[in-house]
């Protein structure tokens, strides 16, 4: 068996594929780069933070994932205690925003054995460092069962590894996708004089890889470009089939099951239609150079979230949509900047506390991260005549509340 050094590149295998097969379509390509077992994006280390391709919010400051709990929490009041919970959080990164997490509903009084987490990763190498950095105790479980690792926070509270979301238990639940959906495969389409036509990729006579449009309609065409999802005037579309179908799980299990599911993700509401693009060392680069060192990624339709989650009353499993709304009306009607008063006043040395303002006017800044940026919610249909949710996240019952919450939460620091 040839060792993993000797295993062809990502490059020489796509080019492979191609001259076989004929040109691939950009969710083929997407989906050789994410998952190949050791050349592929997420088998690397040190891919998330200042030294790796991207930033995320946990990364910047603690105060996302804090204020990400206490909506959860809030929001769970309205449907009776909420316990036992489970946690489960689709593409974790490095853990961080769990941490945060579980770190203000420890304050909030929850119990190892009311709590359990379900994280959903497909990649080995980024399991083991999630579970490295959450608990004290983890091992790789037997290949019968659901769950590929499991392991046991400094607490007591269980943690499980899952490949795939169908295999989590369906039982009342958070479900959190934050910067999730952004990096799932998509396929590109462009509308021609002839109608749509899919966006390939294919080898030029210097074997590079290059786009092209397809002269016919090819079978994603016809099975995806459709009503509603090619409304409106946009000559671009992109569709991921894999978020659809994730969207539409989260609905039905919210709705059978209860809970929440919050999407938090680059994004925007049907209005853009080429955003596919890849970063490298913070930097945007070409998507075809060097496949497996850069990040893939595509703006979230939340429009077609919407469509796959919701369905008209009466029909089964449908969920409550809600938003989506930006990054910076989400944490600032989320009273962050309570917490980062509270936060300020407990730091003593002045270059820290600059550090933290910084942090602060990146997530909710509209230049930086605080519009492009967004938040989507899921409420089970049996909310419709119980909540105002539909209408409104916050009022100012709500509002009132949560700044008496943070400032208990947070008393000091």
């Amino acid at each position: 068996m040839p060792s993993p050094a000797d295993a062809p590149s990502i490059l020489d295998l796509i080019k492979e594929k191609i001259r076989l097969n004929g040109p691939i379509s950009v969710a083929e390509y997407m989906h050789i780069v994410i998952t190949n077992p050791t050349e592929g994006y997420y088998t690397k280390k040190d891919v998330i933070g200042q030294h790796g391709d991207f930033v995320t919010s946990p990364e910047i400051s603690q105060m996302f994932g804090e204020i990400m709990a206490i909506w959860f929490f809030s929001e769970t009041q309205k449907m009776g205690p909420g316990k036992p919970l489970q946690i489960v959080e689709l593409g974790p990164g490095n853990g961080t925003l769990m941490i945060d997490i579980l770190r203000v509903l420890n304050k909030l009084k929850y119990k190892p054995d009311e709590l359990s987490i379900h994280l959903v990763e497909i990649s080995a190498t980024m399991q083991l460092m999630q579970a490295n950095k959450l608990c004290a105790t983890h091992r790789e479980t037997d290949i019968e069962l659901p769950h590929n690792r499991e392991g046991e926070t400094v607490s007591g509270i269980k943690v499980y590894w899952y490949n795939d979301l169908k295999k989590v238990p369906k039982n009342f639940s958070w479900f959190i996708a934050h910067e999730f959906f952004d990096v799932l495969p998509i396929h590109k389409f462009e509308k021609k004089e002839k109608g749509w036509r899919e966006i390939l990729i294919d080898l030029d006579e210097s074997q590079k890889l290059f786009y092209r449009i397809s002269a016919e309609e090819t079978p994603s065409v016809k099975m995806l470009v459709r009503p509603p999802l090619d409304a409106g005037d946009r000559m671009e579309l992109e569709i991921s089939p894999r978020a659809l179908g994730i969207a539409r799980q989260l609905a039905q299990r919210v709705d059978e099951h209860g809970g929440l599911a919050l999407i938090a993700d680059y994004g925007h509401e049907g209005e853009k239609g080429d955003t596919f693009r890849a970063f490298h060392k913070h930097k945007v680069v070409d998507p075809l150079e060097n496949p497996g060192e850069s990040d893939l990624t595509a703006d979230v339709d939340f429009s077609q979230l919407r469509v796959a989650a919701s369905m008209a009353p009466g029909q089964d499993n449908y969920a409550i949509v809600v938003g989506p709304v930006k990054q910076k009306e989400f944490l600032e009607r989320m009273q962050a900047q309570i917490r980062l008063e509270v936060l300020l006043q407990n730091i003593k040395i002045e270059e820290d506390k600059e550090k933290l303002k910084a942090a602060y006017d990146m997530l909710v800044d509209p230049q930086k991260m605080g519009e492009r940026f967004k938040f989507m919610a899921y409420y089970p249909s049996a909310m419709d005549h119980v909540t105002s949710v539909t209408k409104n996240w916050w009022t100012k019952k709500l509002l009132d509340e949560l700044t008496i919450l943070i400032r208990r939460l947070v008393t000091g620091g």
